[in-house]
């Protein structure tokens, strides 16, 4: 086990521990059983949504190339990636099967790369602009000093990340491209999509569906734990914020940092420690179970070994 496991471990159990000794464990079991179970279904079917919308948009990417696959393989790949998530609780473990898979069904090594850097950076990107159309509507939430720092932070690394990619899709430090194998494919792959209006509005549309449905279904299981709450503009407002936050690669699959974020982000809209704890725990149990509710035709499927693919890549050159 490497150091940066051990590092994420320890990490997101020490904020849990910090959260839970500043908490009434009595009001937290109360909460808990206080919840309307009836909310949950809605969460679920939001949060499936969510993983079919990411399926199709890592579809869309994946054929953008020579090779096509059908749907069902491009979703089972998704689907793997999860799971992988789930069993290293790490975003690396899904990257890698995603990656391993694509090999395995017929895709070159600069396609699959071109796809899996793609398919992060647009949920990044969702979540960053969701972040700033936000922002407006957390005047008379935030602190001033705290929102205009946000508010920079947020368009500033946006800006510099469409900077590095229109300079890599426009052939410049067309050197440095060339030198770098696996940077030399992932540009070859960009600039052929390049001014296809379609493909990137395509891909704009699943990215921010797929969020939306995350976001709604959070915004779901909150009425089940605080159905009184009436702050639903700022609490969609404040979504994107914590989700880019809970995703930082420092905790352990996200676990005690979304914790942390929930608590004082919800805090500034009237939540309790309590309420916006459990909150948060049940987004993070949901969305580790949800992925086996759409896994699980695969599982019942006769011939699901087919699937995992055979094809091994073929080899060629991008850096010219």
């Amino acid at each position: 086990m490497s150091f940066n496991y051990i590092f994420r471990i320890v990490i997101s159990f020490s904020i849990l521990l910090i959260l839970l000794m500043h908490m009434d464990i009595d009001v937290l079991v109360s909460t808990t059983i206080g919840f309307n179970p009836l909310y949950l279904a809605g969460a679920i079917a939001l949060i499936v949504l969510q993983i079919l919308f990411l399926g199709l948009r890592w579809h869309f990417i994946l054929n953008s190339g020579r090779v096509r696959t059908s749907f069902n393989i491009s979703l089972f790949m998704n689907i793997a990636g999860y799971f992988a998530n789930v069993l290293f609780i790490t975003s690396v473990g899904g990257i890698l099967a995603k990656s391993a898979l694509a090999l395995r069904h017929g895709f070159s090594i600069g396609q699959t790369i071109f796809a899996t850097v793609l398919d992060r950076f647009m949920t990044f990107l969702t979540l960053v602009s969701l972040s700033i159309i936000g922002l407006p509507f957390l005047f008379g939430v935030l602190d001033q000093k705290l929102l205009i720092t946000l508010a920079l932070s947020t368009v500033c690394l946006s800006l510099f990340i469409l900077v590095c990619f229109a300079i890599v899709a426009s052939g410049g430090l067309e050197k440095l491209i060339v030198s770098n194998r696996k940077l030399a494919r992932f540009a070859v792959s960009l600039r052929k999509l390049k001014g296809q209006r379609r493909f990137w509005g395509y891909v704009g549309v699943q990215s921010l569906v797929a969020q939306l449905c995350y976001i709604t279904a959070v915004y779901i299981l909150s009425l089940g734990i605080d159905g009184g709450h009436t702050q639903t503009i700022e609490f969609f407002a404040l979504m994107p914020i914590l989700a880019l936050v809970a995703s930082l690669p420092v905790s352990f699959g996200g676990w005690g940092l979304r914790e942390g974020a929930f608590i004082y982000g919800l805090g500034l809209i009237g939540f309790s420690i309590e309420s916006a704890f459990l909150l948060s725990i049940q987004v993070g149990l949901l969305t580790l179970f949800a992925p086996f509710i759409v896994g699980l035709p695969y599982l019942l499927t006769a011939d699901y070994k087919s699937y995992l693919g055979t094809a091994l890549p073929r080899r060629k050159s991008y850096a010219s």
